[in-house]
């Protein structure tokens, strides 16, 4: 009776990790790269979010990360290899210059906030949030305006990734979206391909 009993629980964990495994969805293919070696991008887009790349060739891509639902902010991604950092393998590995080396290719009057945390996989990730001169329609009619934005920017095998995001319906951008951008930046993937 306790072996079939053992039998029937081993069997219970094995049936429900196969459940586990097949509700995790398929990551979204982004295309290759190859500048320092070939990689294979793929990543988790955030819930309800569909995303259509805009230019892309062997040195990265660019791409716009949207909803539909009106007043949900979109998201801008960019992938591009930078020689600077051709031997850089983490943004972890910079040193504080080239950090800050960084933070000045953002305009000095936007208002800069800067900060820094990690990917769930310990990669640094720096945080700028500004307010920037933006023009549409009817800051045309009005004169310039001014719009909150907040990049997310890593280096990861001598290719800067950088996640923009315009508070463009002036609502605000939500605290969970900075933890949807990190997390978004945690299952981006560049896997080596063989050649």
């Amino acid at each position: 009776m306790k072996k079939i009993f053992a039998l029937v629980l081993a069997l219970a964990l094995v049936l429900g990790c196969c459940a586990a495994l097949a509700e995790e969805p398929a990551k979204t293919q982004l295309g290759t790269v190859d500048m320092t070696g070939a990689f294979k991008l793929q990543c988790n887009l955030p819930e309800g979010y569909e995303i259509s790349i805009e230019e892309q060739d062997n040195e990265g891509l660019t791409a716009k990360i949207s909803s539909g639902i009106p007043g949900k902010p979109t998201l801008f991604l960019v992938i591009e290899f930078d020689e600077l950092y051709y031997d850089v393998k983490r943004m972890n590995d910079l040193t504080e210059q080239q950090l800050q080396e960084i933070i000045d290719t953002f305009p000095e009057d936007d208002h800069l906030d800067v900060s820094y945390t990690e990917t769930a996989y310990g990669t640094k990730v720096m945080i700028v949030k500004g307010s920037a001169d933006y023009e549409d329609y009817a800051a045309y009619m009005e004169g310039e305006a001014r719009v909150d934005y907040v990049a997310f920017l890593s280096v990861y095998q001598g290719y800067m990734i950088e996640i923009d995001i315009l508070d463009e319906n002036e609502t605000g951008l939500p605290d969970d979206l900075i933890k949807t951008c990190i997390d978004f930046m945690s299952d981006l993937d560049f896997i080596p391909e063989n050649k």
